[in-house]
């Protein structure tokens, strides 16, 4: 059982308090596998939730930093930071035997922000996998600019009147 892929799904459920968590699920025909071992997805499933958990706690707690911060300089390392922690969590999950079906989607939802950012900031950080290679003083919106054709940053849809 395991040398193989189990494709798992992120749920919002209410736990018994009423209150609101996310719950990993896992396709109910597994159990009725030959060699199914209750146990084993258990401890997998724990293991997956407490490192999805973790992501989001991490990429919400950027986020926040992103929109307390007044100054410009230093900004654009926040959004290198977001793409990392997005890559840091594909790579780990790529040899687990659970893996997470339409990550993206679940991120938008459980983080709060939308695809395109989230996008974004993963294709950032896979240009620039070294931070030392980002300058802190330019802005995410140059960085965006050199490598998505056709972007227009928001305050220049503004003075074009868009």
């Amino acid at each position: 059982m395991k040398n193989i892929r189990i494709p798992v799904q992120i749920k919002n459920v209410r736990d018994p308090r009423g209150k609101e968590t996310l719950k990993v699920t896992v396709p109910m025909n597994l159990i009725f596998e030959k060699h199914f071992d209750a146990k084993w997805l258990e401890q997998e499933l724990a293991k997956f939730e407490l490192r999805y958990l973790t992501l989001i706690d991490h990429l919400k707690g950027i986020l926040k930093s992103l929109r307390s911060m007044k100054q410009k300089n230093g900004r654009v390392l926040l959004y290198w930071e977001l793409g990392d922690k997005i890559i840091e969590f594909l790579e780990q999950n790529k040899e687990n035997p659970l893996f997470l079906e339409n990550v993206i989607k679940c991120l938008v939802r459980d983080v709060g922000v939308s695809e395109k950012i989230i996008m974004r900031c993963k294709r950032f950080r896979l240009l620039y996998p070294d931070r030392k290679m980002i300058d802190p003083n330019r802005s995410f919106d140059s960085y965006v600019a050199s490598f998505e054709s056709g972007y227009i940053p928001k305050n220049r849809q503004k003075k074009e009147g868009k």
